[in-house]
This record gives C-alpha cells, structure tokens and sequence, in this order.
C-alpha cells in the first residue's frame, strides 16, 4: 500500500473514531480480500472501504466502489462474522476523501 494510501486510511479510521466508531480492525486480510476498516456503530458491525482521491479524473471515489469491489467486500465480511460474530448486525460504509473533504456514506451498499 501506497504511503497515500495508508494516511488516507489513517484520516478514515480518526474520523470515524470522532463520530463515535470504535475501531475493531484494520486490513483485515483474507483469501477472498481486504476490508479496510472494521468497526463498530453501536451494536453493528461496520465494514468500511475507505477510497482516496486527489482528482475526479478516473471518476469519484465513490464510484470507485463498483460490483467487483462490492462482491469482495461481502465475501470478506462473511468470512469475519462466521469466525466471529455469525449474529451480528452489519453495515456495509464508504468513507471518501476527496479534494481534502472527507465523507462518510453510511449504509452505501449492502
């Protein structure tokens, strides 16, 4: 990972935290991918992408979430809550920064 990368993700994981998200995880590796953040809202389990960009040149950061990344996203979070917490209630957030704004999309797929 980029060091971009990895500050975006660090920008991600502090604002959530302000917004009251207890940080579980970060990178969360499995063979089907990656989740960038898991947290916890409350009693829900949160699996958030975090998409950082400098431009709109290749499109939103937003719109960088696309079935593919969706699919994998899911999988991963399947594996997590199996081993884990099988009951819980889950959310699936994009956190996008971009131009330097930063934006939380609760609920943006599911």
């Amino acid at each position: 990972m980029s060091a971009a990368g990895r500050a975006g993700e660090a920008a991600a994981a502090d604002y959530l935290a302000t917004l009251g998200f207890r940080i579980e995880r970060r990178n969360l590796r499995t063979p089907d991918g990656e989740i960038d953040i898991v947290a916890r809202d409350g009693d829900t389990i949160v699996f958030v992408e975090v998409k950082a960009r400098a431009t709109r040149t290749y499109g939103s950061a937003l719109g960088a979430v696309d079935a593919r990344k969706r699919r994998r996203i899911r999988a991963v979070a399947e594996d997590y809550l199996q081993y884990f917490e099988p009951e819980a209630k889950v959310r699936f957030d994009v956190v996008t920064i971009e131009g330097g704004a930063i934006r939380l999309h609760r609920g943006a797929f599911t």
